[in-house]
C-alpha cells in the first residue's frame, strides 16, 4: 500500500477552546478516564481532575447550554453544552458536560446574579438579554426578578428520570384560560446560547470533572435498545462510571461495555488537535492564545495523568466492537484476535480490549527521531471479497486514499497451496509524538477505525439433525444486512403541526463495498437515514400513500481505479442528524446528483413499478435505498420483541446463485423477502413477518416493495442538469 499519511489529515481540522486554565490542573491515576484502577467492573467516562484554586471554565465551542445541580455538593452545579457548530470534522459531539462549577457564580437564592463586575460572559449576556426582552415588551413596568428557572434551572420540578434531550428538544405547551394564554410552567424557559471561549463561571477548588460524549443522532430508541442513558441523573452526577458490579448476565455485560464507544478522554479530544490544521485557543482574561502541534501537549496537557495515552476504538460488524460476535479469533483458546506492535517485524497477538473493555490503550514510548509514533496492526480475516477498513478519525499511513483500504489492499497473497493467511497485511496508524528521540511518547489522542473482515452468522431457524435433535440453522448475511437500523427510532424534534415528513439519521458510519458483476466500484463510509413521507396517488381514495424510505448517505468515498467502465459517485453529505420538513413538499426525492427512473415489469402476474437510481454524471451511484409502505414498515417494527437488541432490516434472496430473475418484458430483476435480524441473548436471530413482504430491485441500489413504488412516476433528466416534470410511468 502506498504512503498516504499526508493526504487527508487536514480534513479533520479540529478547532476548540480549552476549557480551563491548564496550569491549575492535576490528575492522578485514580481520576483518569478509562478502566478504573483496581476495579475490573468499572470504566470511568468522566475525566476527573483536581484544581489548586478556583478557575474559570470556558465554552469549548459555541452551543446551547443547560444547567443542573451537582448531586454531591449543594454549592456546585454542572453545565451541559450541546454544540451548535461542531468543532471537529468527521465526528459529532453530543455533549460537553462540566462537573463541579460554583453555583454562586450564576445563581443566588434561585435568581440569576447581577451581570456587573467580575461576572462571567455567560452571566453578563444573560442579564443583557433579559433586560432587552422586558424593556421591549414592557417598557413601563419595573424589571422582575430574573429567576433561574427562566433558563431551565428548576431542579425541584425536574424529575431525574427525564432525558437531557427533553430539554434541548422541548415542545412548548400553551394553555388557554378565560381568553388568555400561558405557557406551561415546566416548558416556560429558554436555554441560553454561548459562543466558543465564553467564560461560564468558576470550577470550584478541589476535584471536578468533564465528559465528552459522542453524538450518534438526534433520535430516541426504546429503552431496551437505547444504550447509554443520558438522563438528569447523569447530568447531575459528580462523576460517571459504567459499572457492571450489579449485572450478572454475561451477555448483558458485554452489551453494556459497548457504551465506552460513546465517550472520549478530554485529554485525547484536545490532543487530537495537535494533528495538522488543528488548533486549540486558550483564554486568559481578555487575551486569547492559539496553540498548535506540540504546543498543545507542552502547554495544555501536562497536568493529565493520561497525557501519553492513545485510545484505539475499532468498530466492526453491525456497529459493534471488533470481535463482539466472536468471528475474529486468531486463537479462540487464548482470546487472541489481532496483532499489534511498533514495527512490522515485531507484532504480538493480543485480545481486542484493555482490561476486557472494548478499546485498546497504548502508552508505550518509541525510539526514533520522527514527530509521529506509528503502530502496526494486523486483523483477522476470512478473506471474503467485502474486507474493508476505514479510518473515521485516524491517520492510516498506508491507506490507498481517503483513509480507506479495500480487499486488494488488505488481503495477503496465497501460498503455494492456494491458501491465504488469516491475517491482513499490516496497516499503519500514526499519531503525534513528543519527547526525546529515544523515548518518543504519544501525545494523548484517539483513533476510530471501522473494519469489516470476516463473516458472522445468524440463526435463521431450526432443523433436526442425524441424532434426531433440534439444531440451529446458521446463515451468512450480505453486506446490505449490516446497514439499515433505526427501525424503532423516533425523532427528537417536535412540531405542533404534523408535516407528514421527517428524516432521522444515524451519525455512526457503516461501510459498503460496491461490487457489481464481480467489479469493485469503490467503498463508501455511510450514515443511514429513515425518511417518513407521503406520496400523492392521483386517486380520490387513497389520495396519498404513507411511506418509509431507508437510505444511505455517503460521508466519505473511495473510488477504485479497477472500475474502468464507470466510477463511483464521489458526492458526500454533511448536515443535521434529524429534521422535519422545511418546504411544502411531503415527498422524498433523491438529493443531487441522483434521480430515478421507472421501468415497469411483471412478477408472478403482478404489475410492478421498478425503480432505478441514476446519476447526472453517469457515475455508479454510491447510494443504497430500501422503500416500504408505512403499513409494511409497521409490520416489521412489531417483529422486534422486548429484549431484542441492535435490530437490522434483512433481505432473503429469492434468486439463486446470484443469477437475476427475468420478467416477461425482458427486464432483469432481483427479488427478496424482508425480515429483521436482532440480538437475542448471545445469538443473532431472524424474525419473519407472518405474511411475506416482497422486495424488488433492478440495480441492487434501489430496493422497493410493490406498494412503495406503485404510484411513483419517472423523472426525466436533461443535459442542462435539471429534472423536468414527472411523467406517468
Amino acid at each position: 500500500m502506498a504512503d498516504n499519511s499526508g493526504n487527508f489529515i487536514s480534513k479533520f481540522a479540529p478547532n476548540s477552546y480549552f476549557f480551563v486554565d491548564p496550569a491549575k490542573i492535576s490528575q492522578t491515576d485514580t481520576q483518569a478516564f478509562g478502566p478504573v484502577l483496581g476495579n475490573d467492573d468499572a470504566f470511568r467516562v468522566t475525566s476527573k481532575f483536581t484544581l489548586s484554586a478556583d478557575s474559570m471554565a470556558y465554552a469549548i465551542c459555541s452551543g446551547t447550554l443547560f444547567i443542573q445541580p451537582n448531586d454531591t455538593d449543594d454549592n456546585r452545579i454542572n453545565i451541559i453544552i450541546r454544540p451548535f457548530k461542531q468543532p471537529f470534522n468527521g465526528l459529532n459531539i453530543k455533549y460537553f458536560v462540566y462537573r463541579g462549577l460554583k453555583k454562586s457564580d450564576l445563581f443566588a437564592n434561585g435568581i440569576v446574579i447581577n451581570g456587573s463586575g467580575a461576572a462571567s460572559d455567560l452571566v453578563k449576556k444573560l442579564n443583557e438579554n433579559f433586560v432587552d426582552f422586558y424593556i421591549n415588551l414592557f417598557p413601563d413596568d419595573p424589571l422582575p426578578d430574573f429567576l433561574a428557572k427562566f433558563i431551565g434551572y428548576d431542579p425541584d420540578n425536574q424529575d431525574t428520570a427525564l432525558l437531557i434531550d427533553d430539554f434541548f428538544f422541548k415542545q412548548v405547551v400553551i394553555t388557554e384560560n378565560n381568553g388568555s394564554t400561558s405557557e406551561e410552567e415546566l416548558t416556560a424557559f429558554e436555554l441560553p446560547f454561548v459562543n466558543g471561549g465564553d467564560s461560564l463561571g468558576n470550577f470550584s477548588v478541589g476535584e471536578c470533572g468533564i465528559d465528552v460524549a459522542i453524538n450518534w443522532g438526534d433520535y430516541r430508541l426504546p429503552q431496551s435498545e437505547a444504550g447509554f442513558l443520558f438522563d438528569l441523573t447523569y447530568a447531575r452526577a459528580q462523576e460517571i462510571l459504567i459499572d457492571l458490579s450489579l449485572e450478572t448476565d454475561e451477555q448483558e455485560k458485554k452489551a453494556i461495555k459497548e457504551q465506552v464507544f460513546q465517550f472520549l478522554d478530554v485529554a485525547a479530544y484536545f490532543g487530537f488537535h495537535s494533528n495538522d490544521s488543528g488548533a486549540v485557543k486558550l483564554k486568559n482574561d481578555d487575551t486569547e492564545l492559539k496553540k498548535t502541534g506540540q504546543q498543545i501537549y507542552n502547554d495544555l496537557l501536562q497536568g493529565f495523568f493520561t497525557k501519553n495515552r492513545l485510545y484505539i476504538y475499532i468498530q466492526s460488524d453491525r456497529v459493534r466492537s471488533y470481535n463482539y460476535y466472536g468471528n475474529y479469533f486468531i486463537s479462540e483458546e487464548d482470546n487472541l484476535s489481532l496483532k499489534i506492535g511498533t514495527s512490522e517485524i515485531s507484532l504480538t497477538a493480543v485480545p481486542y480490549g484493555t482490561n476486557e473493555w472494548p478499546l485498546l490503550i497504548d502508552d508505550s514510548a518509541q525510539s526514533h527521531p520522527d514527530d509521529r509514533n506509528k503502530l502496526y496492526l494486523q486483523f483477522f480475516t476470512d478473506n471474503n471479497p467485502n474486507v474493508m477498513l476505514y479510518g473515521q478519525v485516524a491517520v492510516i499511513d498506508n491507506a490507498r486514499s481517503n483513509n480507506f483500504c479495500g480487499a486488494g489492499d488488505l488481503l495477503q497473497a496465497s501460498d503455494a497451496d492456494g491458501n491465504r493467511p488469516q491475517l491482513t497485511k499490516p496497516i499503519i496508524i500514526s499519531n503525534p509524538a513528543a519527547g526525546e528521540n529515544n523515548a518518543r511518547k504519544n501525545i494523548c489522542s484517539f483513533n476510530i477505525l471501522i473494519y469489516n473482515g470476516a463473516t458472522y452468522r445468524f440463526v435463521s431457524g431450526q432443523e433436526v439433525d442425524d441424532q434426531d435433535e433440534s439444531v440451529d440453522i446458521l446463515e451468512i448475511p450480505d453486506f446490505f444486512d449490516d446497514v439499515f437500523d433505526l427501525i424503532n427510532a423516533t425523532i427528537l424534534f417536535k412540531s405542533e403541526i404534523s408535516s407528514g415528513y421527517s428524516i432521522i439519521s444515524s451519525m455512526r458510519p457503516k461501510l459498503i463495498n460496491h461490487l457489481f458483476d464481480k467489479t469493485q466500484y469503490g467503498i463508501s463510509a455511510v450514515k443511514n437515514a429513515v425518511v417518513s413521507d407521503s406520496l400523492d396517488t392521483g386517486l380520490d381514495i387513497p389520495a396519498t400513500l404513507s411511506r418509509v424510505t431507508y437510505t444511505t448517505e455517503a460521508i466519505d468515498v473511495l473510488s477504485t481505479a479497477t472500475a474502468v467502465t464507470k466510477a463511483l459517485t464521489n458526492t458526500t453529505v454533511s448536515g443535521a442528524s434529524s429534521s422535519l420538513a422545511v418546504t411544502d413538499s411531503k415527498t422524498y426525492n433523491l438529493p443531487d446528483p441522483f434521480f430515478y427512473t421507472i421501468i415497469p415489469f411483471t412478477d408472478d402476474g403482478q404489475n410492478i413499478n421498478g425503480v432505478v437510481i441514476k446519476s447526472k454524471d453517469d457515475t455508479f451511484p454510491n447510494r443504497v435505498v430500501l422503500g416500504l409502505s408505512a403499513e409494511e414498515n409497521e409490520v416489521l417494527k412489531n417483529l422486534i420483541i422486548t429484549g431484542v437488541k441492535n435490530p437490522r432490516l434483512f433481505l432473503i434472496n429469492l434468486f439463486k446463485g446470484n443469477n437475476d430473475l427475468i420478467a416477461p418484458e425482458n427486464v432483469a430483476y432481483q427479488k427478496y423477502k424482508i425480515a429483521v435480524v436482532g440480538e437475542s441473548g448471545d445469538a443473532l436471530e431472524l424474525y419473519l413477518p407472518a405474511d411475506d413482504i416482497f422486495i424488488y430491485s433492478l440495480d441492487r441500489n434501489y430496493h422497493f416493495s410493490k406498494a412503495y413504488s406503485q404510484y411513483m412516476k419517472s423523472l426525466i433528466y436533461d443535459a442542462e442538469y435539471f429534472i423536468v416534470n414527472p411523467i406517468l410511468s
